[in-house]
C-alpha cells in the first residue's frame, strides 16, 4: 500500500530522517475499498483506530475516553467517512458504538482481505454489520444516505436542526440560538458565546467549568471543541437543568457532566479546571470568582460575562487586585430579524431593521 498515508512511512521519518529514508507508494488499502465500492475519495474524512490503544488516558478524576467513542463523535460530522480498523476495534464495534448514540443513517462497506484470494466487500445497515464477523484485515467505508442526510440522529425537528448545525459547524463556533432548547431568553446569544469561547483559549482536552450554565448553550459548544477532555456545567435553577440535559442529548455531548448545585459549594470535588465561564453569579460572585482562581491551573483563563455595572466592577476588581492580566470587551450587538418571526421590527417597504441586544461586558483574566 501507500506507507505515507496512516503507515509506518512517518513514524520512521521522524526518527531516521528524511534522507536515509525511501518510499516506493502502491495503491493503498483505502484507495483499492473506495474503488471496489466504485465512490469517489476526494471528499471523504479518513480516520484510524488500528494500532491505537482502546481506552485514552485522561486526567486523574476524570473519566477516560473511549477511543471509539471519539471516533463516532468525528464521523457524525461527515458524510463519508473511511477507517482503519484492526483486530480490536472493529466494524461490529464501530457499528455498536454509533447505533447505541442513535446514529442510523449510514451504509456500511466492510472490505476485507483486500487483494488476494479470499478478497470480501461487505455492504450493509449499520444493525447487519453488528451481527457479522470479519477478517482482522479490513477497512470500513461508511457513507450517509441521501434521504437523511439534514441529521445523524433524526428523532426531533429540533434534532434534526441541530444534527445539521453539528455538521455545518464542526471545528468552528457558532452554534444559532436556534438550536439549543431554552426558555425566556436564558442562553448566551451566538455571538457573546463565540467571543467568550475564544477568550477561553479551548485545547481539546481542556477541563472547563461553566458556572451559571443556564441552557447550557456554551457548555455544549465547548464540550463539542474539547471532546478529549471534561466540561461541567453548574446550574442551581431546576428548569434550566432541564434544558441543559435535553440539550446534551441533542447534541450527543458526551465530554458534558451537570451539575444541578450551587457555586461555589459545588466546586470543591471538581477536577482542577483549565478554563471556566462564569456567566451567572449575582451577589456571590466574590466568592466564586475566589474559588476559581485557588482551584485553575497555571496559565488558565477565567472569563466573566457581566451584563451588570456592580459584576463588571466586581470582576475588574478582582483580577486587578490578584495581579492577573486582564482584558475588558464591551460587546454591542445589533442584528436583523427574521422576517418570518419579527415583522413589526421590518418596514413596510420590505427593508429589515436591527434590533439591538443588551451591552455585555466580556471580562478576561489570566492566571499567571
Amino acid at each position: 500500500g501507500d506507507p505515507i498515508f496512516f503507515g509506518i512511512a512517518d513514524f520512521l521519518i521522524k526518527r531516521l530522517g528524511k534522507d536515509t529514508v525511501e518510499i516506493i507508494p502502491n495503491v493503498s488499502s483505502m484507495q483499492y475499498a473506495f474503488a471496489k465500492i466504485k465512490e469517489n475519495w476526494n471528499d471523504a474524512r479518513f480516520l484510524s483506530v488500528h494500532g491505537r490503544n482502546t481506552v485514552r488516558s485522561s486526567e486523574l478524576g476524570v473519566r477516560s475516553r473511549n477511543l471509539i467513542a471519539d471516533i463516532v463523535d468525528e464521523v457524525v460530522c461527515y458524510d463519508k467517512v473511511g477507517i482503519f480498523t484492526d483486530p480490536e476495534n472493529t466494524p461490529s464495534k464501530i457499528a455498536r458504538a454509533l447505533l447505541d448514540k442513535g446514529v442510523k443513517d449510514y451504509r456500511a462497506y466492510v472490505c476485507g482481505d483486500l487483494g488476494t484470494n479470499n478478497e470480501k466487500i461487505t455492504e450493509g445497515t449499520l444493525a447487519q454489520v453488528l451481527r457479522k464477523s470479519f477478517s482482522p484485515l479490513n477497512v470500513m467505508i461508511l457513507i450517509r444516505s441521501q434521504q437523511s442526510a439534514v441529521g445523524a440522529y433524526g428523532h426531533t425537528p429540533l434534532q434534526n436542526h441541530a444534527s445539521r448545525i453539528t455538521h455545518t459547524h464542526h471545528g468552528s463556533f457558532g452554534i444559532p440560538d436556534s438550536a439549543f432548547s431554552h426558555s425566556n431568553g436564558m442562553i448566551t446569544k451566538e455571538e457573546i458565546r463565540v467571543i467568550s469561547l475564544s477568550k477561553l483559549k479551548l485545547k481539546h482536552d481542556s477541563i472547563v467549568w461553566d458556572i451559571g450554565a443556564g441552557s447550557g448553550s456554551l457548555s455544549i459548544e465547548a464540550a463539542m471543541f474539547a471532546n478529549q477532555g471534561k466540561v461541567f456545567a453548574i446550574e442551581k435553577d431546576a428548569g434550566r437543568i432541564k434544558h441543559i440535559e435535553k440539550n446534551k442529548k441533542i447534541f450527543n455531548a458526551d465530554t458534558l457532566e451537570i451539575i444541578h448545585a450551587n457555586a461555589p459549594d459545588s466546586l470543591k470535588s471538581l477536577p482542577a479546571p483549565d478554563a471556566v465561564f462564569i456567566g451567572g453569579g449575582g451577589k456571590g460572585i466574590a466568592k466564586i470568582l475566589d474559588v476559581c482562581s485557588k482551584r485553575i491551573k497555571q496559565n488558565g483563563r477565567m472569563v466573566v460575562n457581566a451584563i451588570t455595572l456592580e459584576t463588571l466592577a466586581a470582576a475588574a476588581d478582582f483580577f486587578q487586585k490578584k495581579k492577573w492580566d486582564v482584558e475588558i470587551i464591551s460587546v454591542n450587538i445589533a442584528k436583523t430579524s427574521n422576517v418570518a418571526h419579527h415583522a413589526s421590527r421590518i418596514t413596510h417597504n420590505g427593508i429589515h431593521i436591527f434590533h439591538a441586544y443588551n451591552p455585555v461586558f466580556i471580562v478576561v483574566g489570566e492566571k499567571p
